[in-house]
């Protein structure tokens, strides 16, 4: 059995908290995050800790709850369990939300979550009544092992002025040894401890996930309990070479200023805003039906009658004003082997992307053809002088072509004489293995791009990773 584990969200969608090192206005992304990343991993059950919220007397309590609530409902997890926090507050309106998350039968498993109660000094205790539910409900489902779960520390006992341990913790601790308890898992206090033993109960204390570097757990129980810990903040230099704005015709709810945010809060060192050239010449009927392709004096035409969106790009990441953004372009090919920029535009950008997005269909009639044709659309645009080729042979994963792989030797060979580096990108598609560890063999720069076009991508790069270790493995 697999489980998911985090705690003290501590969200608020006003994003206002009385503690900077909270990022309570990202608790819902964070969320996502984690439950994006985990998703190929079948998990089976998710355990939240408690502290969901930052302040549960805000105005805004039970729309963010919905929101919460949303993302667990529409997550494949066999099993859901939600303990509530000092944070939250008022426990009839928890229950309004996660009553159905309280409780559950796994395998040989029964999970519990204990619904504690908490003074105004933030003290916290366990009515006997509580316990009296327990009790019968371990009575009805003998011979299970037993996980609990609540916001308070059980074991080990804090020294502390303020209260991170239940009232009367080792009268607990003797009722989880008299009823089979297996696992007791708390969260509150934010450093978290280390799994371990007393008396033949694990517990177990989660970090706060709104605070850097925003940890989770996967614990795996079988013979024995092995633990992974996760973190959505890179604790590597990371550089991202691709990434759209606001300006991008297949933009999602990303901005310039959202993006930079994202990178400071998840350890992005340097972001390249690499807009669609084609799209801030272009109109959008012109550039999703590649008018460019053979109307090659489109985009000299726009920009005489004033049409154009560059000037507004460069202006808008001028006011961004920000030491870790760089600003440059996403370009593609026409038929006479010309860049979707002009010239006169070059000197606005750091850095130049190329990318083959689309031939027309009479230079893919076979598959002999259309690799000639892929083939020298990526030499036309090393010739002019991109810096970057972006996802190398994703234009073969969209025409339904298996990337044929007898063509690495010879855009490697392109690549390197032109001194462009190769874009590991991994938006919808998977980057090939085999060409990447042939580019390092031949000293082909490889660099990252996230070809981020939402929020929630914008800093990810676990897969990008890991697949370097593969490759250089």
């Amino acid at each position: 059995m697999k489980l998911l584990l985090l705690s003290d969200l501590h969200y608020n969608s006003n994003g206002i908290s009385k503690i900077p090192e909270r990022k309570v206005k990202f608790g819902v992304e964070i969320l996502k995050r984690i439950i994006r990343r985990i998703s190929e991993k079948k998990i089976d059950v998710i355990i939240i800790g408690g502290d969901l919220l930052d302040d549960g007397k805000s105005p805004d309590v039970e729309k963010d709850y919905s929101e919460i609530k949303k993302i667990l409902q529409e997550s494949n997890f066999k099993g859901i369990l939600v303990a509530p926090g000092n944070h939250d507050f008022d426990l009839d309106r928890f229950k309004k939300f996660f009553k159905e998350y309280k409780f559950l039968i796994y395998d040989e498993f029964l999970f519990y979550v204990f619904y504690d109660k908490y003074y105004e000094d933030d003290r916290c205790y366990r009515d006997e009544s509580e316990i009296e539910v327990f009790e019968k409900i371990i009575k009805d489902n003998p011979g299970k092992k037993v996980i609990v779960i609540q916001h308070y520390i059980i074991q080990p006992e804090i020294k502390s002025d303020y209260p991170f341990n239940i009232n009367y913790s080792e009268k607990i601790h003797n009722l989880y040894r008299k009823n089979n308890v297996f696992l007791s898992i708390s969260g509150h206090y934010h450093r978290g401890i280390n799994l371990f033993n007393k008396d033949g109960i694990y517990y177990f204390v989660l970090p706060a996930v709104c605070e850097e570097p925003f940890n989770y757990f996967e614990l795996e129980i079988g013979s024995d309990i092995k633990i992974k810990e996760g973190f959505l903040k890179n604790n590597i230099e990371i550089i991202d070479h691709h990434c759209h704005t606001e300006f991008g015709y297949c933009a999602e709810d990303v901005s310039m200023e959202k993006v930079i945010e994202r990178c400071n809060l998840f350890g992005v060192k340097k972001i390249y805003f690499t807009e669609h050239a084609g799209q801030l010449y272009l109109s959008p009927d012109d550039y999703w039906n590649f008018k460019f392709f053979n109307n090659t004096s489109l985009i000299k035409k726009q920009r005489e009658e004033n049409k154009d969106r560059i000037g507004e790009y460069v202006k808008r990441f001028k006011l961004l004003n920000s030491p870790i953004g760089g600003i440059g372009l996403e370009a593609e090919i026409d038929k006479e082997g010309n860049i979707t920029l002009l010239e006169e535009d070059r000197n606005f950008f750091e850095i130049l992307i190329g990318a083959v997005h689309y031939l027309p269909e009479e230079m893919c009639v076979s598959k002999n053809i259309t690799i000639k044709n892929f083939l020298w659309a990526v030499e036309k645009l090393v010739e002019n002088r991109i810096n970057i080729l972006a996802h190398p042979f994703r234009f073969f994963f969209r025409k339904k072509i298996e990337t044929p792989k007898e063509i690495y030797k010879d855009v490697i060979k392109i690549l390197k004489d032109g001194n462009v580096k190769a874009e590991v990108n991994f938006h919808h598609y998977y980057p090939e293995k085999e060409f990447f560890k042939m580019c390092r063999e031949e000293e082909v720069e490889i660099v990252f791009g996230s070809d981020s076009h939402n929020l929630i991508d914008i800093g990810e790069f676990s897969e990008y990773i890991k697949f370097i270790k593969e490759i250089s493995s």
